[in-house]
């Protein structure tokens, strides 16, 4: 089964196809680096997502704090991560990169907020 992707690690956004039989890489077209080679395996084995939102907050300027994982988290545990994410509110004020939430989900991964309010 050819697989096709486009490779979001470096500037150049390679276009590859991946030829994959149960779950291995028989072939690569396209990548123009080992970087992409690496993307393409990540994404078969366990696509990883930096997530990006936004929680409520109380006594600031705006209702809402953006925030993200301060690393990258497994694709599929991104909905369980959103409804864990849906539930917080806090109190102003709030710094940059402030830990909003350690160890989401169990995954050791932190979300922080992106801006201060």
């Amino acid at each position: 089964m050819i697989k096709h992707f486009t490779c979001v690690i470096c500037p150049m956004g390679c276009e590859i196809d991946a030829e994959e039989e149960k779950g291995k890489i028989i072939s690569l077209k396209g990548n123009k680096c080992a970087r992409g080679k690496e993307f393409v395996v990540q994404e078969l084995e366990e696509p990883l997502r930096v997530l990006t939102t936004t929680v409520r907050i109380e006594g600031a300027e705006f209702n809402m704090l953006p925030v993200r994982t301060d690393k990258p988290i497994p694709k599929r545990l991104i909905p369980v991560i959103m409804e864990d994410i849906a539930k917080i509110e806090i109190n102003a004020p709030v710094k940059m990169y402030k830990v909003i939430v350690k160890n989401i989900a169990g995954t050791k991964v932190n979300i922080i907020a992106t801006r201060s309010m």
